[in-house]
């Protein structure tokens, strides 16, 4: 039977999403299926609001730790999505995220949190940005109550959740109250909004960077990490898959540089093969270099 143009392209549209469907469903294996595989080592504890006086959907953490109770180590993380999405329990049902993660860094040892934050265009940088230290003085707060050190907390973030990690620790840095983090880590984080800007086409700017940051170049320079990065920011890890957005890659490149030439020593991996979704699916799986890396850095320091 002779197939009319249209039914060809339903037939190729359908082909195509069986194939990413396909896809994803490989990487549940390696994510959400660990969820529920270590009943007997990681206990989750979801939707914990850090915000005691708000009722706002987003001021909510889960917090994944080893069931057997110690003094571990913590991690804060905080999930990306281009500041206009994304969730603690992104596409959970079939990707995994972000729990996966927590359950991975738990089976090890590590008490993990992860938060939500108000997203634009509701809010601005400078929200997220509350949001991120209120989501974190909560866990410092309440570590010890659930098996955490309150003094081995590290921060992690994932492309929008690294910027905002990064500019919380430069802001951090030029302070000298509060409670001290024992490092942070960025995963294909985005250091400079300008260079992110002038890379990406016109629809994803009028999508993205003007709605939540604005097209103003003071603004733009304002919110990136690069142009506050400076001395006392401690130890910190940068990155990046071979395969990353490519404008990612040399952004932290030059992070890193930036960092060594203000007297600090961050540590620089690169993953060869990984793409900028693997940075977080590919997290805990058999043989994965970038939680070996991770946890490697924890136990430095």
């Amino acid at each position: 039977m002779r197939q009319t143009p249209r039914r060809v392209a339903w037939l190729v549209f359908g082909l195509l999403s069986a194939g990413v469907f396909l896809l994803l469903f490989v990487n549940r294996d390696i994510t959400r299926w660990r969820l529920s595989e270590l009943p007997g080592e990681v206990e989750s504890v979801p939707d914990l609001a850090y915000i005691d006086a708000s009722a706002h959907p987003k001021h909510k953490l889960d917090v994944h730790r080893p069931r057997r109770r110690g003094k571990a180590a913590v991690v804060h993380f905080v999930h990306g999505g281009y500041w206009v999405e994304g969730d603690k329990d992104f596409h959970g049902w079939l990707t995994g995220l972000y729990g996966s993660i927590g359950v991975a860094l738990a089976k090890r040892g590590v008490v993990t949190v992860i938060q939500n934050y108000r997203l634009a265009p509701e809010v601005g940088p400078e929200e997220m940005l509350s949001d991120v230290a209120a989501g974190l003085a909560w866990t410092f707060e309440h570590a010890a109550d659930h098996g955490g050190d309150p003094s081995r907390v590290f921060m992690m973030g994932h492309s929008a959740g690294g910027h905002l990690v990064a500019l919380h620790a430069a802001r951090q840095a030029k302070t000298v109250s509060g409670p001290r983090l024992r490092g942070h880590v960025i995963l294909s984080g985005v250091f400079d909004l300008q260079d992110m800007r002038a890379h990406k086409d016109g629809a994803f700017n009028a999508q993205v960077t003007d709605v939540v940051f604005g097209a103003a170049e003071a603004r733009l320079a304002r919110y990136s990490p690069m142009n506050a990065l400076g001395p006392n920011m401690g130890p910190m890890l940068i990155m990046v898959g071979s395969r990353d957005e490519a404008y990612l890659i040399p952004q932290a490149r030059r992070a890193h540089a930036r960092l060594k030439a203000l007297g600090q020593a961050p540590r620089w991996v690169e993953l060869a093969g990984y793409t900028h979704e693997d940075m977080v699916l590919g997290f805990g799986t058999e043989t994965d270099p970038l939680s070996e890396a991770v946890l490697a850095f924890i136990a430095r320091h």
